[in-house]
C-alpha cells in the first residue's frame, strides 16, 4: 500500500455496544403478560354484570307490567330513592345500625375470647377449633338454631331459663327484632374477630409485657397502654373485613323475620331483594343495587385510608 493510501485511509467505524436488558428484567417484562388472561376473567365475572346493573338502573322496568317495556328514565330511579320512597331513609338507618352493632360487639366479645385462649390453658387448641365453629358454619343453619332452640318464644332455652328464675318470657324476633338479628350476627363474627386479635397477641414480643409489668402497670394499664396500641393493625383488618361483609347480611334477616315486623328488620341488601323478587321492580332493584354498592366502596375506602395514614 502506498504512502498516500496510508494517509486517506477511513479508520474503521467504532462498533455500538447494545445495552443488554439484564435476564431478570426480560423476565419481568414477559410475566407481565401472564397475568391478562386472570385480569380478562375478574372483568367479566365481576365489572360487566356490575355494568348491566348499572344499565338497567337507569331504566324503568316492570316485569309485572310488560307493556311499559324497557324505557330509559336517566337518573329518575335514582331520585326517587334518595326523594321520594318513605321506606329508603328507615331501612338505611337499619343497615347502619346493624352494621355498627355487630361489629362493636364482635370487637368486644372477640378480643375477650382471644385474651382467654392466648393464656396457657388445658385443651387451648381444642377450644381454639370449637370457637370457630360459629363463623365456619353455614349462616341459614345457625340461625335455625337460634331461631328454634334458643330464642323462640315458646320454646326457648333463653325464655326457659327467664322463667326458671321468675322473669316472662320474651318473643325476642317482635319486640326487639333488630336488635335480635345484631346479636345473631355478632355472635357469628366474633370467632374471626377472635382470631384476627389472637394472631396479634401472639406476635407481641413477651419481654415488653414482662418489662410493663416489672413497671408495675396492672391488668387494665397493661393492655390499654401497651396490648392494645400494639393491636392496631389486627383492630383495622378486623373492622375492615366485619364492615363489608356484615353490611352483606342476608340470610340472618330471611330466616328469622322476613324483614319484619313491618319495615323493622328491613336492610339495604335485604329492601333490594324484596324490591327485585316481591315487587318485580328490576329498574329500582338495581338502583338500590348501585346504592349499596357504592356505599360498601365509600366503607372499604375510608378503612384502607385509615389504615394507610396510620401506618
Amino acid at each position: 500500500m502506498s504512502q498516500i493510501d496510508q494517509t486517506f485511509q477511513v479508520p474503521p467505524l467504532p462498533q455500538v455496544q447494545r445495552n443488554k436488558v439484564p435476564a431478570d428484567e426480560r423476565r419481568r417484562r414477559g410475566g407481565r403478560w401472564f397475568h391478562f388472561p386472570a385480569l380478562i376473567y375478574m372483568i367479566v365475572l365481576t365489572q360487566i354484570p356490575f355494568l348491566l346493573v348499572v344499565w338497567f338502573s337507569l331504566h324503568a322496568w316492570n316485569l309485572l307490567v310488560p307493556s311499559e317495556g324497557f324505557p330509559l328514565v336517566g337518573l329518575s330511579n335514582y331520585s326517587t330513592e334518595f326523594f321520594h320512597d318513605p321506606n329508603f331513609w328507615p331501612i338505611m338507618g337499619n343497615t347502619l345500625e346493624l352494621v355498627a352493632g355487630a361489629i362493636i360487639l364482635a370487637l368486644i366479645t372477640g378480643t375477650i375470647f382471644a385474651l382467654l385462649l392466648n393464656r396457657p390453658l388445658w385443651g387451648r387448641s381444642v377450644l381454639r377449633a370449637v370457637a370457630t365453629i360459629p363463623f365456619l358454619a353455614t349462616p341459614s343453619v345457625m340461625v335455625l338454631i337460634w331461631k328454634n332452640l334458643f330464642l323462640s318464644s315458646s320454646s326457648g332455652l333463653v325464655n326457659w331459663g327467664f322463667q326458671l328464675v321468675g322473669l316472662p318470657a320474651v318473643s325476642w324476633f317482635s319486640t326487639i327484632p333488630l336488635q335480635s338479628i345484631i346479636f345473631i350476627v355478632a355472635w357469628e363474627w366474633t370467632p374471626f374477630v377472635m382470631l384476627v386479635i389472637l394472631a396479634g397477641l401472639q406476635a407481641i414480643p413477651g419481654e415488653i409485657l414482662e418489662a410493663a409489668r416489672v413497671d408495675g402497670a396492672s391488668v387494665f394499664t397493661l393492655f390499654w397502654r401497651v396490648v392494645f396500641p400494639l393491636l392496631r393493625k389486627a383492630y383495622e383488618i378486623a373492622l375492615l373485613f366485619g364492615t363489608i361483609f356484615i353490611f352483606q347480611t342476608f340470610a340472618e334477616i330471611y330466616v328469622t323475620t322476613a324483614g319484619g315486623p313491618g319495615l323493622a328488620t328491613n336492610t339495604l341488601p335485604y329492601y333490594t331483594y324484596r324490591t327485585a323478587l316481591s315487587s318485580f321492580q328490576i329498574g329500582q332493584a338495581a338502583t338500590l343495587g348501585v346504592i349499596g354498592v357504592i356505599v360498601a366502596i365509600f366503607a372499604a375506602r375510608g378503612m384502607l385510608q385509615l389504615i394507610t395514614e396510620r401506618s
